[in-house]
C-alpha cells in the first residue's frame, strides 16, 4: 500500500510540472512559439552539416597541407641556389683579390734549394725555395692568414714537386688542429689537371677533410706554372641560411631541417639529440631524393606529413615536416568558426524574418551585410598589399645587405689603386668614375634599405610650419608650377626625424612636378589634431589609374621613361613614414568624366 501510495504521488507531482510547462509556453507570444523550433531545426542543421562537411572535407585538407608543404620545399631550394650562387662568385672574387695581392707582394724564386716534408710519413722532397714580401714562403703564414683577415676565406699556397701540388703555407686545419701543410694533390685530379693547362678551377672539392667552395689559380714564374692559390669556404658554413631556418615557421607545427647524404643534418631547428640517421622515413627521401609522404613517425608516434627535395650541386635533401593532427586540427578549428559565424548570421536573419517580417527591414540587412562584406574585402585587399610590400622589404633588406659587403670591397680596393695612380693619369680617372658609381650603388642600397625599415630614425620636436617652409627651400620649382603653402597659424610641435619628413615632402612634391608636366599646381597643406599631424601633398595632375595606385610604393616600380627614375622614391617615402609609426593615404581620380583630375597624398604621423 506505500509504495502504491509513493508511485501515485510520484505521478501526481510530474503531472502538475508538465502542467506548467505547457502553461508557460502557451502564453509565450506566437512569435516565440514558431521561433524556437525553427531555432532547434536551424541549429540540428548546421551541427550536422558541419559535421558533414568537415568529414568530406579532410581529403582536400590533406592536398591543402601537402601543397603547402611542397612550396615550401621550392622556397627552401631557392634560397639554398641563391646561397651556393653567392658563395660561388664569393670564391671568384677571393681568388682574384688574393691573386693581386700575392704578386703586388713581390714573388720570386732565388734558385736556392730546400726540403719539404710531406704528410703522413711520406718523406721529403727537394724543391726550390719561395719568396714573398722577401721572407721565406715555405712554413710562413702571414699572407693566408692576411687574406683570411680580410676576406674571411681559407687559403692555400701550393708548391708544384714531382710528387704533385704540395701544401707550403696553409691557414686548412687538419683532424688534429693543424695546419695542413705537407699534404698533396696529386696530377691525376681534376683540379690538378686544370691547372696544369693554365686554367683556374672552380667549384666544389674536398679539401684535406671537409668539403669545400673552391678557388684554384696557377702560379706563374717567368712563364711557367710553378704552384698554385686556393681560396675557399666550407660549404656547411651557413650561418645566414641556418637563422632563417631556425626562425622559420610551416604551419602551426612544422619546421625545415636539411641532412646530407651520409644523413649528417646540417640544419635541424628542432635537433633533439636522438640520431635520425637510422629512421625509415630518412631512408626512404634517400632513396627517392622528391616527394611527399606520410608516415608515422619512430620518435614520437604520431602521424606526420614530409615533403622534400634533393639538391646536387651540394648533395644536399632539404625537408619540410608538420604533425597532421596539429595542422588539421587548426583547420577545422577555422571550419568551425566559419560554421558560427554563418549560424549567427543565420539566427540573426530567422529573428527578424519572425518578429518583423517586412521587406524594408529585410532590404536593410542585407543592404548591410553587403557593406560589411565590401569593408571586409577593402580590408584583406589592404592587408594582402600590407604583406606583399613587408616581404619586399624583407627581400630588399636582404640584397641590400648582401650587396653591401662585396660594394665595400669594390670601393676599399678602388681608393686603393687611386691612392697609388698619378692623379692626371687616365688610370685615375677610370678609378675615379668606378669609386663615384659605387657610391651610387650604396646611395641606392641605401634608398632599399629606407624602404626596408632597417635604418634608425632620429626623432626631436620640429615645428609643423617650419617643417614645410624648410622643405619649400629645398625645392626647385619650374616656372610653370604654382606652388601653394598652406602653414600659417601651425606653431605646433611634433617629434619626428626632420631631415626624413623633409625628404618625403621632396619626394612627392618632385613626383607631382613631373606629373603635372611642370605646368599646374601643387599645395602642401598641414594640419594637426590632438594626436595625429597631417601632411598633404595634392596636385591637379592627371591622376594615377588603379592598377598602377596598388604597385606605387612597390621598389623599383616606375611610370617614368626609363633613365628618369630609378622607383625607389615613393619605396623610400613608405619606409620612412612607417619608421615614424605613420601611415600615407593615396586619394587620387585619374577619370575627368567623374570630375577635375588630381592625386592626393595624406601623410598621417603620430604627434609624440
Amino acid at each position: 500500500m506505500v509504495h502504491e501510495e509513493i508511485k501515485y504521488q510520484t505521478g501526481k507531482q510530474v503531472k502538475k510540472v508538465r502542467r506548467y510547462f505547457r502553461k508557460k509556453f502557451i502564453n509565450f507570444p506566437t512569435k516565440i512559439r514558431i521561433f524556437l523550433p525553427i531555432l532547434l531545426i536551424i541549429i540540428i542543421s548546421i551541427a550536422v552539416t558541419t559535421y558533414a562537411s568537415i568529414e568530406l572535407s579532410k581529403d582536400t585538407l590533406y592536398e591543402s597541407i601537402q601543397n603547402n608543404l611542397e612550396s615550401e620545399v621550392e622556397s627552401l631550394m631557392k634560397m639554398f641556389e641563391r646561397e651556393y650562387e653567392l658563395k660561388m662568385e664569393n670564391a671568384k672574387k677571393d681568388l682574384r683579390v688574393s691573386n693581386e695581392i700575392f704578386y703586388r707582394k713581390g714573388f720570386f724564386i732565388p734558385g736556392e734549394k730546400t726540403l719539404v716534408s710531406l704528410a703522413d710519413s711520406s718523406g721529403k722532397v727537394l724543391v726550390d725555395k719561395w719568396y714573398l714580401n722577401n721572407k721565406e714562403l715555405h712554413n710562413n703564414f702571414d699572407f693566408v692568414d692576411t687574406l683570411k683577415s680580410i676576406l674571411g676565406c681559407k687559403a692555400t699556397i701550393f708548391q708544384k714537386t714531382e710528387k704533385g701540388y704540395v701544401r707550403i703555407s696553409t691557414n686548412v686545419m687538419n683532424d688534429n688542429d693543424n695546419r695542413a701543410v705537407g699534404t698533396v694533390i696529386e696530377f691525376d685530379s681534376p683540379i690538378a689537371q686544370s691547372i696544369e693547362k693554365g686554367e683556374s678551377y672552380f667549384g666544389r672539392a674536398y679539401v684535406v677533410n671537409d668539403w669545400y667552395i673552391t678557388g684554384y689559380e696557377p702560379i706563374r714564374y717567368r712563364g711557367e706554372t710553378v704552384g698554385m692559390l686556393f681560396v675557399g669556404s666550407k660549404e656547411k658554413d651557413l650561418p645566414v641560411l641556418s637563422k632563417k631556418f631556425n626562425e622559420l615557421r610551416i604551419g602551426s607545427s612544422g619546421f625545415p631541417f636539411v641532412f646530407d647524404k651520409t644523413a649528417q643534418m646540417i640544419i635541424n631547428p628542432r635537433a633533439d639529440g636522438n640520431d635520425w640517421s637510422g629512421l625509415d622515413i630518412i631512408k626512404t627521401i634517400v632513396h627517392e631524393k622528391k616527394g611527399t609522404k606520410r608516415f608515422v613517425s619512430e620518435l614520437d608516434g604520431k602521424q606526420k606529413m614530409i615533403a622534400y627535395d634533393y639538391f646536387p650541386d651540394l648533395e644536399y635533401y632539404i625537408c619540410a615536416i608538420v604533425n597532421e593532427d596539429d595542422e588539421t586540427g587548426q583547420l577545422i578549428r577555422h571550419l568551425l568558426s566559419a560554421s558560427l559565424i554563418v549560424s549567427i548570421f543565420i539566427l540573426l536573419g530567422v529573428s527578424l524574418i519572425v518578429y518583423f517580417m517586412t521587406i524594408e527591414k529585410l532590404h536593410s540587412m542585407l543592404e548591410s551585410l553587403e557593406n560589411k562584406n565590401s569593408e571586409l574585402a577593402s580590408m584583406k585587399e589592404a592587408l594582402k598589399h600590407s604583406e606583399k610590400l613587408a616581404t619586399m622589404g624583407q627581400l630588399s633588406a636582404g640584397i641590400a645587405h648582401e650587396v653591401n659587403n662585396p660594394l665595400g670591397v669594390v670601393l676599399m680596393y678602388s681608393h686603393i689603386l687611386k691612392d697609388e695612380c698619378d692623379p692626371d693619369s687616365e688610370m685615375y680617372k677610370d678609378l675615379d668614375t668606378i669609386a663615384t658609381q659605387a657610391n651610387r650603388c650604396k646611395t641606392i642600397l641605401s634608398g632599399l634599405l629606407n624602404f626596408a625599415r632597417k635604418n634608425e630614425i632620429n626623432k626631436k620636436p620640429v615645428l609643423l610650419k617650419n617643417l614645410i617652409n624648410s622643405a619649400r627651400s629645398g625645392l626647385i620649382i619650374p616656372g610653370g608650377v604654382d606652388l601653394k603653402l598652406e602653414s600659417e597659424g601651425l606653431d605646433v610641435e611634433v617629434e619626428l626625424d626632420e631631415s626624413q619628413i623633409t625628404q618625403v615632402i621632396v619626394n612627392l612634391v618632385n613626383n607631382s612636378i613631373d606629373a603635372i608636366k611642370s605646368e599646374g599646381s601643387i599645395k602642401i597643406t598641414g594640419i594637426t589634431e590632438k594626436d595625429n599631424a597631417y601632411l598633404i601633398v595634392e596636385d591637379d595632375g592627371p591622376g594615377i589609374t588603379e592598377e598602377n595606385k596598388k604597385r606605387l610604393f612597390e621598389p623599383f616600380f616606375s611610370t617614368k621613361t626609363m633613365g628618369k627614375g630609378t622607383g625607389l622614391g615613393l619605396a623610400v617615402c613608405y619606409g620612412i613614414v612607417k619608421m615614424h609609426s605613420g601611415k600615407i593615404i593615396v586619394e587620387t581620380n585619374p577619370d575627368a568624366s567623374k570630375g577635375p583630375t588630381y592625386t592626393r597624398f595624406v601623410i598621417v604621423l603620430p604627434r609624440t
